[in-house]
């Protein structure tokens, strides 16, 4: 059969008449189903984008997945292998390997040798092809969906990706897992207790044998310091130009977990329909817990929509974040993976931004991009006001120069867009570390990936309440000192890739964090108590020399914080600078007491995960903004209707 003839039978359909001239293959069993205009509109968008007509016809909710596939299935005159519960594939217990390959892959093989299949588009062409020059195949080839196919996999194999999200890091890599402390949390915790006693009883006496070590402290925290005022010194970064070709963006994948977050499920929606990416090449996976019924009820009514898939994670090991992405990992279609938490409200063009920064001259070894992350309810209470003007600090002072000088950073815990070879190639992300975020930036670096960071902020809720908060900062507090722990075992792994400079820098970056925060009131208490008590006549040069010690690191470390978080709330816009260098003693201690609950949780809870509720905002910065831009006599801005008569 020749090639003309092969276009023929299997390439082009002919259209009803009134209808285009000429359907590709991958659209042809559905040609009834299509009007003109249809037609029109998909074959100049799958032109447009780079993709088969099908996959815009199912992006656009036009045909479903299902009458697509049957209708190319009976055009290459193939069976349709609908992958239910009374279908005869049967499959062998295989390894999680083939399991995840047979995703990626969408070809799985059956006892009796013959062949599913889900291609779709261009592949679909090549089928027909081989098809048209190996007839006798079509006995052997079914075709189905990636949507029937990922289903059946979950009912059949739930069991083995659920045992692999929770113990593939632990089995294959203990040392690098937090399911493997041991001694060090108690050592840890020891040694802080001990060390925060030893500043309490300085002393005339004592001071000799303790020297070295408030020296080594106070290294730590001044390396802190100096990262935040080098910070300062660096510019705000520019914005990358988005990739605006649709038919260069590779095809992404988008893994939101969820859990108890029913309340915030129409905002996420609405948030996510407002990217600006062809949906033709994105897919959101949205994880829920099994006992998690509200939110799974809210996702079937508001994502019941082409590009959105529902992933129940699996009951087994830890209930954590990241045990939830790793349990949707294999379901991820796309070149690219990002994350993104159930109240984020990210900038449209986020991802079109990201892309420009993977195939950029410079990205060949850029294995994440972090975007910023912006509070959006700062008007709810002086707690979300300081938590703004934190995260100004740190994502719009500190992680800009961190990816400037191509150092290691701690990730934020959403908008992180990873290259799929980077997350798979160290192995996902740790289920037993409950900042699974900084822990996985960390593994990138000392497997020599580089991660950038780009000015496109994500707006998220800050907890508004005292115990909220506590809550979740005792938790990132718990897993900064998990990462610390982890990485300490093997520096020079980490040093191996990130080099000891950037290495150094995660350890006063991470470390001074954790530190600054068990050690600050003692510090604190004991400058006062050499303020109120008069110095005793036979007090020896090293004690005034550790007293003048520990001035200088609260000094110094004010007056980073200080300076970085004015750069950083001007840079973000976020008013109240006076009202936040005000409380911002009484928030350190808040931290404080954070990190001591922190300690005590790793060692009686060290995997414990406790839950930020959202959907609790009284106020929104991002609507006030938006109803000032508007123009006078916009629907955003117009005045109440009078009364009639008046």
């Amino acid at each position: 059969m020749t090639a003309a003839t092969r276009e023929t039978e299997f390439g082009r359909h002919a259209a009803p008449p009134g209808k285009a001239s000429a359907i590709p293959l991958e659209a042809a069993g559905v040609a009834d189903l299509l009007s003109a205009a249809d037609i029109l509109y998909a074959q100049r968008q799958a032109r447009r984008v780079g993709v088969g007509m099908d996959e815009t016809l199912i992006a656009k909710g036009i045909v479903s997945t299902d009458e697509i596939a049957q209708g190319a299935a009976q055009t290459l005159g193939i069976p349709f292998e609908p992958l239910d519960d009374g279908s005869a594939v049967t499959l062998s217990r295989p390894r999680f390997e083939d399991i995840a390959a047979l995703l990626r892959t969408g070809l799985m093989r059956r006892f009796d040798g013959g062949l599913v299949t889900t291609a779709r588009g261009p592949q679909l062409r090549q089928l027909a092809a081989v098809l048209a020059q190996r007839p006798q195949l079509r006995r052997q080839v079914s075709l189905t969906t990636p949507e029937r196919l990922g289903a059946f996999v979950r009912r059949r194999f739930g069991q083995q990706i659920g045992w692999h999200a929770a113990s593939a890091l632990r089995q294959s890599q203990p040392q690098l897992s937090a399911a493997t402390l041991g001694w060090s949390r108690y050592a840890f915790a020891g040694g802080a207790l001990g060390l925060a006693l030893l500043l309490m009883l300085l002393n005339a006496t004592t001071v000799g044998g303790t020297l070295v070590m408030v020296a080594l402290l106070a290294t730590l925290l001044l390396g802190g310091a100096a990262l935040k005022l080098t910070a300062c010194t660096v510019p705000a970064p520019a914005a990358p130009a988005p990739l605006r070709r649709d038919d260069e963006l590779p095809y992404y994948s988008l893994i939101v977990p969820l859990y108890r977050e029913a309340a915030v499920v129409p905002q996420l929606i609405g948030a996510l329909d407002a990217i600006d990416y062809p949906r033709e090449k994105l897919q959101v996976l949205l994880v829920v817990e099994p006992d998690d019924g509200p939110t799974a009820a809210a996702l079937a009514r508001h994502a019941n929509r082409p590009g959105y898939e529902v992933i129940v994670s699996p009951a087994i090991g830890p209930r954590t974040k990241p045990k939830a992405m790793n349990a949707a990992l294999p379901f991820a279609r796309g070149a690219i993976i990002g994350i993104y938490d159930a109240e984020d409200v990210p900038d449209p063009l986020q991802l079109r931004k990201a892309c420009a920064v993977f195939l950029g001259a410079r990205g060949a070894r850029v294995g994440c991009v972090q975007a910023c992350l912006a509070i959006d309810n700062l008007a709810d209470s002086w707690i979300t006001r300081q938590f703004a003007a934190e995260y100004a600090a740190h994502f719009d002072v500190m992680l800009p120069m961190l990816g400037a000088y191509r150092l290691p950073l701690p990730l934020g815990g959403t908008s992180n867009h990873f290259r799929r070879e980077a997350i798979e190639g160290v192995g996902a992300w740790d289920p037993y570390n409950v900042t699974e975020d900084a822990e996985i930036g960390v593994r990138l670096a000392g497997a020599g990936w580089r991660t950038a960071v780009i000015a496109s902020a994500t707006d998220e809720e800050a907890p508004r309440r005292m115990g909220s908060w506590m809550r979740q900062r005792t938790r990132w507090y718990k897993g900064w000192m998990q990462t610390l722990l982890v990485h300490a075992r093997r520096p020079a792994r980490l040093a191996s890739g990130a080099g000891w400079m950037g290495t150094l820098a995660l350890l006063f970056m991470l470390g001074s964090g954790v530190a600054a925060a068990l050690l600050h009131p003692f510090l604190v208490l004991q400058l006062l108590l050499d303020l109120w008590l008069e110095e005793p006549a036979d007090a020896s040069a090293a004690l005034a020399a550790l007293d003048g010690l520990s001035l200088s690191v609260l000094l110094i470390g004010y007056g980073s914080a200080v300076l970085s978080t004015a750069i950083g709330m001007a840079r973000r816009q976020v008013p109240g600078l006076g009202r936040v260098l005000l409380l911002m003693p009484v928030y350190w201690l808040m931290m404080s007491a954070a990190a001591w609950r922190a300690v005590f949780h790793l060692v009686v809870a060290p995997h414990r995960w406790e839950k930020t509720d959202h959907g609790l905002a009284r106020t929104s910065r991002r609507r006030a903004l938006l109803l000032r831009a508007a123009p006078r006599g916009s629907g955003a801005a117009r005045r109440r209707p009078r009364p009639a008569g008046a």
